[in-house]
């Protein structure tokens, strides 16, 4: 076996090495001369004058808001999930809802539903000095309720 010098070892890791480029190098390259970077291609005359812009203004789209004149309020007695939609359905139309709760077993369900939707469509569910009737709101109705300030703008609606 041979023997291993650590300083020949170490000593080649810190020796220069040539650059195998400079050993290539024959002479000047040819290509790109300081002529070339002198020459310009001719400037067109510009005129700094410019022609006055016309601008066509486009009218806004003139919306009006959505009011219900005839506002339409619908009695119902919700008595299952299946008819508390009904009155989602009607909320959604843009119809006021009274809801009867008075013959209803399943009291809670109902109006847990009927003002989680109400609650989704953005209208409001207020309850009546008749602890099993509430109304019912969309979101384009105003319903004042006495002693409260109105919290949305639409048609006005008292509460019973």
């Amino acid at each position: 076996m041979g023997t291993f010098n650590v300083k020949n070892f170490f000593g080649s890791m810190f020796t220069p090495v040539e650059d195998e480029m400079e050993e290539n190098y024959y002479g000047e390259e040819e290509g790109y001369t300081e002529e070339d970077a002198y020459e310009q291609e001719p400037i067109a005359e510009e005129s700094y004058y410019e022609e006055p812009r016309t601008f066509v203004q486009e009218q806004p789209a003139v919306t009006t808001p959505v009011m219900q004149h005839n506002a339409t309020v619908i009695m119902l007695t919700p008595y299952d999930i299946r008819t508390s939609q009904i009155v989602c359905d009607h909320i959604r139309e843009g119809h006021i809802v009274i809801c009867n709760l008075t013959n209803t077993d399943k009291n809670q369900r109902v109006v847990d539903y009927i003002s989680g939707g109400v609650y989704a469509l953005g209208g409001r569910v207020e309850p009546t000095p008749v602890k099993t009737t509430f109304v019912c709101t969309p979101k384009s109705v105003n319903l004042v309720v006495e002693n409260q300030e109105a919290e949305q703008v639409g048609t006005k609606v008292s509460a019973l």
